[in-house]
């Protein structure tokens, strides 16, 4: 029996990585096809939309990891500021070992392609709320009477500025000055009642 193609997965985590570096203009189809090791005609079959077919799986794909690492570092987190500093340290870390080139995984798409593309618009739009979603979900969990969502947005705004500053620093400081921010906050809401 043969064996199952991996192709449609090697064009999505390809494309994720090149968009991350280069934009989602930056880089073109051919790139992508050429690093992904897989016959042109199986990128047509698994993306008959083309590379914008392609960049929605790749937003939905990286979304979905980076919405592992917000669950898994608040998973055994005493505090909802322990966790964020797991979270934080975990972003920053993997950011620095990719020279500071593979940032946020949605901006470099959503700059390129929003408004334009209702199609990357909507996978963005849906990605970021999922991300709010989920560090509102662990402040409810250590703090069932804050506002989430509110804490949950400003981390993100913060977060978003951290990575394009660390790229232009080559730095790790902005994500220590989004781990002030959470501090503030958190030490508000980690307080006992």
């Amino acid at each position: 029996m043969p064996r199952p193609s991996d192709a449609k997965t090697r064009f999505i985590d390809t494309a994720v990585i090149l968009f991350q570096a280069h934009g989602y203009h930056g880089v073109g189809l051919t790139e992508i096809i050429a690093q992904a090791k897989a016959p042109k005609g199986s990128f047509y079959f698994h993306f008959p939309g083309g590379k914008e077919e392609l960049a929605e799986h790749a937003v939905r794909s990286a979304g979905s990891y980076i919405n592992h690492i917000l669950n898994k570092s608040f998973m055994d987190a005493p505090t909802f500021r322990a966790g964020a500093e797991i979270m934080i340290a975990r972003l920053s870390q993997a950011f620095e070992a990719s020279g500071w080139t593979l940032g946020c995984p949605i901006t470099s798409v959503l700059l390129d392609t929003t408004p334009k593309s209702e199609r990357l618009s909507v996978a963005i739009q849906e990605v970021m709320e999922t991300w709010i979603g989920c560090l509102s979900d662990q402040i409810v969990r250590f703090h069932p009477e804050q506002n989430g969502r509110s804490l949950a947005m400003k981390i993100l705004v913060s977060l978003e500025g951290a990575w394009i500053l660390a790229r232009m620093l080559r730095s790790r400081e902005p994500f220590e000055q989004v781990m002030t921010v959470i501090a503030e906050n958190a030490d508000r809401i980690d307080q006992p009642k």
